[in-house]
């Protein structure tokens, strides 16, 4: 899809004012040939474009310094259009990063080109270049023999003197409201009617990527208007209605677990996490006037969440983020856990405050009860730490103790026993980690209930077990 149907000059690059400012000053004063050029930034940002742009510029033949925009119509600037060979080479460093492609360039450095100062090389994805491409090059750039326009999601794995030979310019990303406007001007020149919130779904859809964003409006106007309905049937965006059905749900048990159930049928269970705290989130952005990173929510299921929980949305969502689901069974505990208001917390973190959802679904705003952290929710026991010795007590005949006290799994403090602290696992490895050897650090009588030794004794047996380590 040819959306623009001409070469692209500076004034057509997006969001990038500061950056096009500089080089096109360079460009009239004469001194961009003598210089090195790092366009760094996320991918589909305009990286490769502007450099095609800059590298028709260096080469035109016709530049009016006034104004140094490439002519596209001098053979140079064909040649570069038209992917012809001559003093532009563009280098994918992704597939022909390997020394011998760089080699190859280098041999051409001494033969001249007709109607050109220098040879002008982009090395796209230049972070895979690899360690001898990049010292092979420095040579050559250090002496300008050769223009190296080096683009890069990564700059980071670019080696420093490379870097040091170059200018760098960091891309910023494009704000959706210039990528609207571009978008708008080019679906009116192909005559193809939309409507503004299907394009800006699609932008924010595609996390403003300018190559993606023109693909996926290509896709869609293949079936005609750019509709948000066909832009929500293009983009499988119907489970966004799904997360604020789900929340608003949340009172109903039932219905909730069947909704959930639905999305996990299609998304892994953190996905469908992630989605209800977005969404519990753009609530709130949007009855606080806050942008959305997704505009295709539901404004008016987001309205309505914000009706029934208010600004306890943000703990809505702060309550799905705080660990990650790994089973769809642990993400139907936390909607549950919602109900009964049982803390929900990740190895290591310490209970975060609960929101306990009471009464019945209605529109108008209903102050949740929060309790404080620490504090057990109503009628719910106090948690213990279990303890996780693996030493074994017995009720005195050999055999495991059958009411669960001690290290068996009673989450009961006042039922561990006096020797439940002083169990030591009876296989230590010493020496080389695949070598055990039993300790006997405690004794059992013929009645098996385990005595603590003495310090004395337990020094005794460390000597005779580890000798020479004592």
């Amino acid at each position: 899809w040819d959306l623009e149907h001409r070469p692209l000059k500076f004034s057509d690059v997006l969001g990038q004012p500061g950056t096009v400012q500089l080089l096109k000053a360079r460009l009239a004063r004469g001194t961009a040939l003598d210089a090195n050029y790092i366009f760094a930034g996320a991918f589909g940002g305009g990286k490769t474009t502007l450099a095609r742009i800059l590298a028709r510029a260096l080469l035109c033949q016709n530049l009016d310094k006034s104004d140094p925009e490439p002519c596209n119509e001098c053979d140079n600037c064909l040649d570069v259009l038209q992917g012809r060979p001559g003093a532009y080479v563009e280098q994918d460093a992704a597939s022909g990063g390997n020394i011998e492609n760089i080699r190859g360039i280098l041999e051409d450095l001494p033969f001249a080109i007709f109607g050109a100062p220098k040879r002008v090389y982009v090395f796209d994805e230049c972070h895979r270049l690899s360690r001898d491409s990049q010292d092979a090059l420095l040579k050559p750039l250090e002496e300008k023999r050769l223009v190296g326009i080096f683009c890069t999601t990564e700059p980071d794995k670019i080696r420093g003197p490379i870097r040091s030979r170059c200018e760098e310019y960091a891309l910023r990303k494009v704000t959706r409201e210039d990528i609207l406007a571009r978008m708008k001007d080019i679906l009116a020149k192909h005559e193809i009617p939309h409507e503004d919130d299907a394009v800006l779904t699609v932008i924010d859809y595609s996390g403003g990527h300018v190559r993606d964003i023109v693909n996926r409006l290509e896709m869609v106007s293949q079936t005609g208007e750019v509709s948000l309905a066909a832009v929500r049937e293009y983009l499988n965006l119907s489970v966004v209605s799904t997360y604020y059905d789900i929340l608003l749900a949340l009172r109903e048990p039932k219905l909730a677990i069947a909704l959930a159930e639905q999305l996990c049928a299609r998304l892994g269970a953190d996905e469908v996490a992630a989605g209800l705290a977005e969404a519990a989130m753009n609530a709130f952005r949007l009855h606080h006037g806050m942008f959305a990173d997704f505009v295709y929510v539901d404004k008016s299921l987001g309205q309505r969440l914000y009706a029934v929980y208010g600004d306890e949305v943000v703990r809505l969502a702060e309550h799905f983020l705080r660990q990650r689901y790994t089973s769809k069974i642990a993400l139907f505990c936390d909607l549950l856990n919602l109900q009964v208001g049982i803390p929900v917390t990740g190895v290591g973190q310490a209970p975060a405050p609960i929101l306990v959802l009471a009464g019945t679904p209605q529109e108008t705003h209903v102050n949740p009860i929060v309790l404080p952290v620490g504090t057990p929710p109503p009628g719910q026991p106090s948690k213990f730490v279990v303890n996780n010795t693996t030493h074994v007590c017995t009720n005195g005949k050999g055999v495991l103790r059958p009411d669960g006290v001690g290290n068996l799994g009673s989450s009961d403090v006042s039922a561990l026993t006096s020797v439940d602290q002083y169990g030591v696992a009876r296989q230590m490895p010493r020496g080389r980690a695949h070598v055990e050897t039993p300790i006997q650090f405690s004794r059992t009588d013929d009645s098996d209930d385990t005595k603590v030794l003495s310090p004395e004794d337990w020094k005794r047996e460390f000597e005779i077990t580890w000798p020479g380590r004592a």
